[in-house]
């Protein structure tokens, strides 16, 4: 008999002390994890380093599994941070790669949260550009610097010098060059994106991938030869060409060139010279490109 009530009794008072402790138990963990939150973010650097004396690779892994939980929780609250909150998260990130410069999920957690989620954009650029200077060798800040600049911030002219820089680095994926050379185009960088491609070109030992590249130079090279025969014109007689065809007329250019895409060239409102192709194959399928067209296409001069 004996056997079968204590069980059963042990059960009850595992159940009743389990009762009695979960509503202090979480409301403990909250406090804690608020408590964390600030503190951390109101330490000054110094002294969070030195009071983790050597053990700054493990305190760091430490902070940041404490700040993944506190997020966590909240989104599991379903909670919006308040605009202090982001402020002493970002905070937090600076002090923990502060402990470790390094150290990579910091760096990529305030990409993916203080960007998306909080539209933090000076403090998530600052923290990369801190790991663009730490990880010498690694293209991921200066690509989503880029990213930043291009898609949050929508100049693509700040954007080409990040993705030049990250495409150059070890590791880089081959996408990257293409793409930093059409926003050094569309940057205004023309020039910029030209000297970019015959470094990557003399680095390249792929056939494919050089005559992608070779090709997209040529377009480049063109482009820039217009802009320069339009600069001409508009100094000689004080305006803009109506169309390519009076570049020729005047003698500045021999021949209307033809786009290495199948496209036309057209002389924009600015003097710019734009690609109708957009600098992508016609036989492929054309994506839109956000951002990177002509300011007004209508007004394009053939």
């Amino acid at each position: 008999m004996i056997r079968y009530i204590l069980p059963g009794f042990i059960a009850l008072l595992a159940f009743g002390l389990s009762a009695f402790y979960t509503v202090p138990v979480h409301f403990f963990r909250q406090q804690n994890a608020q408590e964390m939150l600030t503190r951390i973010g109101e330490l000054p650097s110094a002294a969070v380093r030195a009071s983790c004396l050597e053990f700054h690779g493990a305190a760091a892994d430490i902070f940041l599994l404490k700040t993944f939980t506190w997020v966590g929780m909240k989104i599991g609250e379903r909670a919006d941070l308040t605009r202090q909150e982001w402020q002493q998260l970002a905070k937090i990130i600076d002090r923990i790669t502060d402990l470790d410069p390094r150290f990579w999920d910091p760096y990529l957690f305030a990409e993916m949260m203080l960007t998306w989620q909080a539209g933090m954009i000076d403090e998530a650029n600052r923290l990369l550009l801190k790991a663009a200077r730490a990880n010498p060798n690694d293209y991921r800040p200066l690509y989503f610097l880029g990213f930043n600049e291009f898609y949050f911030r929508k100049d693509a002219a700040k954007a080409a010098p990040y993705l030049r820089q990250a495409a150059l680095k070890p590791g880089a994926p081959a996408f990257l060059k293409g793409l930093a050379a059409r926003f050094s185009l569309y940057g205004r960088q023309t020039l910029a994106g030209i000297i970019f491609l015959k470094g990557l070109i003399r680095q390249t030992n792929d056939e494919k991938t050089r005559r992608y590249l070779e090709k997209r130079l040529k377009a480049l090279e063109i482009i820039n030869s217009l802009e320069n025969a339009v600069t001409k014109y508009r100094k000689l007689y004080g305006r803009l060409p109506e169309d390519l065809s009076e570049l020729v007329s005047e003698g500045l250019i021999e021949e209307i060139p033809q786009d290495p895409y199948g496209g036309q060239f057209v002389i924009l409102e600015n003097g710019r010279v734009y690609a109708t192709s957009e600098l992508i194959d016609r036989n492929e399928p054309k994506r839109p490109a956000k951002g990177l067209g002509p300011e007004n296409p209508k007004k394009a001069k053939q």
